[in-house]
């Protein structure tokens, strides 16, 4: 069972000299409150969330991706598989699997996208009057 989720994490953008990192750390899913398959449900089952960066990387980004908490039932192993993929200099998607008897109430992640600045940026994206690297919102 794979549950598809369109959800947008606040970005925060740094660019240094050629390179760009984008940040970002939130809930990932909550499937306590509604009873949804990674509380409910036995089995393979699978939460995938679709990231857009805010602002696309000249080539394809290097991902660093992270659980920053799990709350999980206590009465059965944690076991859960959490992996970036379909990674392209416009986005990528996490993929956060378990399996078995295994229930996951919540998660939440933080990942952080490395790569070599889009060089067509338009100078009005850049905040700050000297230049600081700090996009706008």
């Amino acid at each position: 069972m794979s549950e598809k989720q369109e959800l947008q994490f606040a970005q925060n953008i740094v660019l240094l000299g050629g390179m760009q990192i984008i940040q970002a750390s939130d809930e990932l899913f909550n499937h306590v409150d509604a009873g949804l398959p990674m509380w409910s449900s036995d089995g393979d089952r699978m939460v995938r969330l679709n990231i857009a960066f805010r602002v696309t990387f000249a080539d394809v980004p290097l991902i660093n991706l992270g659980l920053t908490g799990v709350d999980s039932a206590h009465d059965q192993n944690l076991r859960f598989w959490l992996r970036a993929a379909d990674v392209t200099p416009q986005g990528f998607s996490i993929e956060f699997s378990t399996w078995g008897d295994t229930h996951i109430a919540r998660a939440a992640v933080s990942w952080q996208a490395v790569g070599e600045a889009y060089t067509k940026l338009p100078p009005s994206a850049v905040r700050g009057s000297r230049g600081n690297g700090e996009l706008a919102p």
